[in-house]
């Protein structure tokens, strides 16, 4: 193998040099062992006094690709319109603001209260009274309020005038009556009552002027009424009411003197009755 190899190199060495030999042209100016080589003549420099030619430039190079990117989106249109304008009136220094100073309203529907009572009175004898009878009177009572609705009332009353014979008459009255309020929690508050009472009366007979009699009567009976109060402070209030009664005689000569006579049928009775049309006021304490 050995002789073998030195045999193969020493024919490629040997080629290579009758390549280069080959290669290289008369007359050139190429250093030994050298490759490729420059005609000499072409290289010469330029004669005397002859310009220079100048170097051709070299082309630009490529330049590098630019990549162009759509535009973004323009950004939405804002229309700013600005607040209204804020005008602050003064207050006017000579005009303070009103104070209101709240009030709370008492309850109407008192309870457990005393009251004093004072009217005046007329009372409404009947259509065949006679002609010149008439009586009114005065009355006075103190009341006791336990509760809004109910109340109790003692009265004491003094009537004058003619009676329903035309005689002449003095009466003093006392009862006692239950009153109902129906809507206590109002100014203008309805009422009912109802009660029993005394009375004792003093009546002359002076129809034929000079010879008078006197007779004196006592009476028991009931009565029963409507009435308005109008309460304007819890102190004080007016009244106006309606009653009926009803009465007998209870004396002692209820037989010998009857209070009533009718000529014409002979019939006679003790038993009398009426109205009572009051207006008044009270006071509560």
């Amino acid at each position: 193998m050995k002789p073998l190899l030195s045999l193969s190199l020493s024919s490629t060495l040997l080629l290579g040099a009758s390549l280069a030999s080959a290669q290289q042209p008369q007359g050139a100016n190429c250093p030994p062992g050298s490759w490729f080589c420059a005609d000499t003549q072409a290289q010469s420099a330029a004669p005397a006094g002859q310009p220079v030619q100048p170097l051709q430039q070299l082309p630009p190079s490529q330049p590098p690709a630019v990549q162009y990117q759509p535009a973004p989106a323009p950004p939405p249109v804002v229309v700013y319109q600005p607040p209204p304008p804020v005008y602050v009136v003064p207050a006017h220094p000579e005009y303070p603001p009103p104070v209101y100073v709240y009030t709370p309203r008492e309850p109407l529907a008192y309870k457990n209260e005393w009251g004093i009572t004072a009217r005046i009175e007329g009372a409404m004898i009947g259509s065949r009274a006679s002609s010149n009878s008439g009586m009114g009177g005065l009355g006075f009572g103190l009341r006791y309020k336990p509760i809004a609705h109910l109340g109790i009332e003692g009265d004491l009353d003094f009537f004058g005038g003619r009676d329903y014979n035309g005689f002449r008459r003095g009466e003093t009255a006392f009862s006692v009556n239950g009153l109902l309020f129906v809507n206590p929690k109002s100014r203008a508050q309805l009422y009912f009552l109802g009660g029993f009472g005394w009375s004792v009366a003093r009546v002359v007979d002076d129809s034929s002027g000079f010879n008078q009699q006197s007779f004196d009567y006592g009476y028991f009976g009931g009565q029963i009424g409507v009435g308005l109060e109008w309460r304007i402070s819890k102190h004080f209030a007016l009244n106006a009411d309606l009653r009926g009664f009803i009465r007998g005689r209870i004396d002692d000569n209820t037989h010998y003197h009857p209070e009533f006579f009718d000529p014409s049928t002979g019939r006679s009775t003790n038993t009398s009755g009426g109205g009572l049309l009051t207006a008044g006021m009270t006071f509560y304490f």
